[in-house]
């Protein structure tokens, strides 16, 4: 169970800042109890005092807020099939700096260039890094930190958390991409007004992450959430696909007739173009029912959605509404990623982040 000081921080991490007062309020304690707590967190650096609320009559608030210098972290992802993505943080989730450095989709190459892309970053940090985190496009074995499945990357047991870190010296965290995507959904971007929502994202491979009540949803062996071999229509509605294969980029562009990459065939759909519009249509008619299927399953109330569907925008995210087969009809926000391309390592890098904190409040 988190402690009291773990929650206060996890708290101040997603809301930025806060009273006392209502951090009180949030966490059902008494303001002595959480004056305690936070005079204690000020005098180990790990909170600070920020600057005055709005008064609501009497004497404006103190805010607080993480103190952002402590310590940084770095994420890496590894989802794209001839790039790496790195971003740096502060202790309050803040990127720093970016990079991209190039890959062949060897393991040889993905441990040297994941090596030489954390050392840039651990050496633009103005604090000590505390750890990388790796956003992985496949499944992972939380408990002995290695990956089971990876359909994309030749990275299955090859022990690559082991290797990353004896060459950079700093502990590596791995974690499936679609949920540091969601992740960082949660604390900072389209998700942060709910408890309950769904991430899926469309790329290479398809990716699901389930938060309920706050918590994702991790399942038995810890793979809840990976529906690629769910089966939706195909085009004609005479057979089945795996919904990973309807939504892979190969089929769609196939479909539409040849445009040369994903990126055009999301423009010329918002061009009206006609083999765009039907591969794209199709793209809606299978999202439409694997939404319906996790709603009625689930009941969340939210879907984010990431990875290609960004290119697609919020005409797209609104056009699923009037496809869904919901019954009972019930309110349900579709809405666009806000993490950008970036996304999955942000979330990997907030993931050390909030480790970093159980450890410091342990």
């Amino acid at each position: 169970m988190a402690s009291s000081s773990e929650k206060l921080l996890l708290l101040l991490l997603r809301q930025g800042s806060c009273s006392r007062a209502d951090l009180a309020k949030s966490m059902y304690l008494s303001r002595p109890a959480v004056s305690s707590l936070v005079d204690g967190l000020i005098r180990q650096g790990i909170l600070r005092e920020s600057g005055c609320g709005v008064s609501s009559g009497g004497k404006p608030p103190i805010l607080l807020t993480l103190e952002p210098d402590r310590f940084a972290s770095i994420g890496i992802d590894i989802g794209h099939e001839s790039l790496l993505r790195g971003v740096l943080c502060n202790a309050a989730g803040t990127p720093v700096v970016t990079r991209e450095i190039t890959h062949d989709n060897r393991f040889e190459t993905i441990l040297e260039q994941a090596a030489r892309l954390v050392g840039e970053l651990k050496d633009a940090a103005a604090a000590p890094v505390c750890g990388v985190g790796a956003a992985i496009a496949g499944q992972i074995d939380h408990a002995s930190n290695e990956i089971v499945y990876c359909a994309n990357f030749p990275l299955k047991r090859r022990n690559f958390a082991g290797l990353l870190s004896e060459r950079t010296s700093l502990p590596v965290l791995l974690e499936n991409r679609a949920r540091t995507a969601a992740l960082w959904e949660y604390y900072f971007g389209a998700a942060g007004r709910t408890e309950d929502f769904i991430f899926i994202s469309a790329e290479r491979g398809i990716g699901t992450a389930i938060y309920l009540g706050g918590r994702l949803l991790q399942g038995r062996s810890g793979a809840a959430g990976e529906i690629r071999t769910l089966c939706v229509p195909s085009p004609d509605g005479c057979s089945l696909l795996p919904i990973e294969q309807a939504m892979s980029e190969k089929f769609l562009l196939e479909y539409a007739g040849g445009n040369p990459d994903a990126a055009s065939l999301a423009e010329a759909w918002k061009r009206r173009e006609p083999g765009a519009v039907t591969a794209i249509g199709y793209l809606s008619d299978a999202t439409a029912y694997v939404i319906t299927f996790l709603t009625m399953l689930l009941d969340p109330a939210q879907i984010v959605l990431g990875g290609r569907f960004r290119d697609l925008g919020t005409e797209f995210a609104a056009g699923l509404e009037a496809r869904l087969a919901v019954e009972p009809v019930r309110p349900l926000a579709i809405t666009i990623s806000e993490s950008g391309r970036i996304g999955a390592a942000l979330g990997a890098a907030l993931k050390v982040i909030i480790e970093n904190i159980n450890k410091e409040t342990a």
